[in-house]
């Protein structure tokens, strides 16, 4: 999956979960993309300060950092 890929459907699982949590029906669409991005993000910073595969070499063979960075990434593009 590419990291555009999994930045989409991470964004796309938090927003179904805000819609179902939402019990008003002030949530506009704009909202829902703005907290759906916000809590991705956490997740994945949450993902990268507990990655087993991380090293202090940051070579890519041994490590998914640069993986969850490119991801991050197009989360704050999306």
């Amino acid at each position: 999956m590419t990291p555009k890929q999994m930045a989409t459907q991470m964004c796309d699982k938090h927003r179904t979960i805000i819609r179902k949590a939402d019990t008003y029906d002030d949530l506009l669409s704009d909202d829902e993309i703005y907290l759906s991005k916000e809590s991705a993000l956490i997740t994945v910073t949450m993902i990268m300060s507990s990655n087993p595969h991380s090293n202090p070499f940051n070579t890519t063979g041994y490590s998914t950092m640069g993986y969850w960075n490119q991801v991050k990434q197009e989360i704050e593009n999306l």
